[in-house]
């Protein structure tokens, strides 16, 4: 009985021992494959707003072209320069063949014309010559002073004989009454104007009268010949008319004659009285004279001829100042015309130059910069103007361009600022969208977006740029980081998680997505997500669909 109790006791015993066994080797079993799966970093899904970016990539180029043409028809026997090189100013970049004979040879006949042409023009430039209007001026100056020397003359005499005391009071009867007329003769200008003004007046009147009265006289003449009889009322009023007129005009002339009479009469008496006092006034004046005898008469004649001879001189002088003027016209014409031949002889020179090969034959940068694109080759003939190759030039700005699609262009607009997300140098630059137009390798999709670039930055480097949308709010945001993408498009691996008598398993599920936005961080997309699931955004190692994985310390909830 004792045995059996003992064995039983064992047995309990040993069974405790085994489950205990199996409990911890179960136990260190699981946390030993727990350490084995891939430790992975999640993120909630949220909601919230994003500030969409649209990103995209391009190589920057010079904004600057400079063309390179040729200066002359001539065959490229060399290029110097390959697309891609550097040059600088002065570097060659195409040698030519020799100019052609006949080209040249025409040329210089052409500037033998030209230089005979103005050999001619210079020898046939107008010379003037004003000796003939000079030598009138200075006769006519002579004779001008000689006249005044003789008023001058006659003036000291007359003065002299004025000091006289007979004379002088000869002289002063006749200046008073010389006086007395002038005064006379104004108020007698004065009264007698009014009365002419009326008489011209009523002069006027009555031609005006007269006028109409031969008017209406010609309309009734007119119905007498048309057979218009007295009793029709045509007539009479026409009769009528011409009385009326009769009657104005006769009413006019005897205003004339009565306004003409008082006109007459007041002439006619006080005229009189004038011509008595100009008769007593011309008395003095001759008895003045008189006294002084020839003098003053040689004095009027001294003073008209001193006259004369004044406007002799002006006369003589403006002939002068007339032909100078138009000889300066003549000559600046000719000089023009001179000006312009030698215009066209450096021109002409130059264009031999160049025909001639006085520049070696080489065409070469103006500029420094990249050659861009080479447009001919050797063997090939360029003519004047024709494009040879196009220079970049840093020194005028630098342009990056990158495709996006149609939807994406449409909330962009010209102006939009970028940032430059690779560009670590410590060198700022600012990017400005200047240009969105049709993608030529995508037109039915995408748009091409270029953007002006200040800053230091190099041709041939590439920058990724993003530029903002507008913001918007979404249901559901992922980090970025946890976006993947393989052949059947992008997706996330979210978080599934199953409960087990060991724990909870944490299984990695694919969930396809459409991303709708994104910015620098995280994207709004539609997918199969619940605000709250879990996306891993790294792991310790590759995973895909259906693999448990192991939370990160951090990540675990």
């Amino acid at each position: 009985m004792e045995f059996k109790t003992a064995n039983r006791e064992w047995v309990k015993n040993a069974a405790i021992i085994f489950l205990a066994v199996l409990l911890v080797l179960t136990f260190f079993s699981n946390t030993i494959m727990n350490r084995s799966l891939v430790e992975v970093a999640t993120a909630r899904v949220t909601d919230g707003n994003i500030v969409a970016k649209v990103r995209g990539t391009g190589t920057v180029t010079a904004s600057g072209k400079h063309q390179v043409k040729a200066t002359k028809t001539r065959t490229v026997r060399s290029v110097m320069v390959k697309a891609g090189q550097e040059v600088q100013t002065g570097d060659v970049l195409f040698i030519l063949g020799e100019g052609d004979g006949d080209e040249l040879e025409q040329a210089e006949q052409t500037l033998r014309d030209l230089q005979t042409s103005y050999q001619k023009a210079a020898i046939a430039m107008p010379t003037f010559n004003y000796s003939t209007q000079q030598l009138a001026i200075d006769k006519a100056q002579a004779a001008y002073e000689e006249a005044k020397k003789n008023t001058d003359e006659l003036n000291k005499k007359v003065a002299a004989l004025d000091s006289n005391p007979l004379v002088k009071a000869a002289k002063n009867r006749y200046e008073d009454a010389d006086k007395k007329v002038a005064a006379l003769e104004n108020d007698y200008n004065n009264k007698r104007q009014p009365l002419a003004d009326a008489a011209e007046i009523a002069l006027v009147n009555y031609n005006t009268a007269e006028e109409e009265r031969a008017e209406a006289q010609n309309i009734l003449d007119a119905l007498v010949s048309q057979g218009v009889t007295e009793d029709a009322q045509e007539y009479k009023d026409a009769l009528a008319k011409l009385k009326k007129a009769e009657e104005k005009s006769s009413e006019a002339y005897s205003e004339f004659e009565k306004k003409q009479t008082e006109l007459d009469n007041f002439t006619s008496n006080n005229g009189k009285i004038v011509d008595e006092q100009r008769a007593q006034r011309d008395a003095l004046y001759f008895e003045y004279t008189r006294l002084i005898g020839s003098y003053a008469e040689d004095l009027e004649k001294a003073i008209d001829a001193e006259d004369a001879a004044y406007y002799e001189v002006i006369s003589a002088e403006n002939a002068l100042y007339a032909a100078q003027e138009a000889d300066e016209k003549t000559l600046a014409a000719a000089q023009i015309d001179l000006a312009n031949l030698a215009d066209q002889i450096a021109r002409q020179q130059e264009k031999i130059k160049s025909l001639a090969g006085e520049d070696d034959n080489t065409i070469t940068a103006n500029v420094n910069g990249k050659i861009d694109t080479i447009d001919c080759t050797a063997g090939d003939t360029v003519t004047k103007d024709s494009l040879m190759c196009t220079i970049e030039v840093p020194d005028m700005g630098h342009t990056v361009s990158f495709s996006v699609t149609n939807d994406q262009a449409q909330r962009l607009r010209t102006g939009d600022t970028a940032t430059v997300s690779n560009y670590y140098w410590g060198n700022t630059i600012t990017a400005t969208l200047t240009n969105i137009r049709t993608d030529p390798k995508n037109p039915q999709t995408n748009k091409l977006l270029t953007f002006d670039l200040e800053g230091d930055v190099t041709t041939g480097s590439e920058l990724t740029l993003s530029v903002g949308q507008k913001s918007a709010n979404y249901d559901t945001i992922v980090p970025n980081s946890a976006i993947r993408s393989d052949n059947n498009g992008s997706f996330v691996l979210a978080i599934s998680q199953k409960s087990s008598p060991l724990g909870n398993r944490y299984i990695a599920k694919r969930v396809s997505i459409e991303v709708l936005a994104s910015d620098d961080n995280n994207s709004a997309v539609v997918a199969d997500l619940g605000n709250g699931d879990y996306v891993i955004t790294t792991g310790s190692g590759p995973i895909k669909n259906g693999d448990q994985v192991r939370m990160a310390d951090s990540s675990e909830g």
